[in-house]
């Protein structure tokens, strides 16, 4: 399974969050591994709206269906707000 996202949250926030969960381990390509499934983080020139910038970041999660869905969900739940 492969989900592929674009977040305006900054790729060094997505490292942090990453870097601080017990079962996520970075691997020396700087992507990151939950059980089976691989996380690739990149990030992208900011968006420009007027005179306001904001970070992107690209990110892939993929891996076995199980995996994936726990470690999407968790980030997805540490970084989605609601009203922006």
């Amino acid at each position: 399974m492969q989900i592929t996202e674009t977040w305006s949250v900054s790729s060094g926030r997505i490292r942090d969050f990453f870097l601080t969960q017990n079962d996520a381990r970075e691997n020396e390509d700087g992507s990151f591994s939950f059980g089976q499934c691989e996380v690739r983080v990149s990030p992208l020139p900011p968006r420009r709206v007027g005179r306001f910038s904001f970070p992107q970041t690209h990110l892939v999660f993929d891996g076995p269906k199980e995996d994936t869905e726990t470690i999407h969900r968790r980030f997805v739940l540490q970084f989605i707000s609601a009203g922006g």
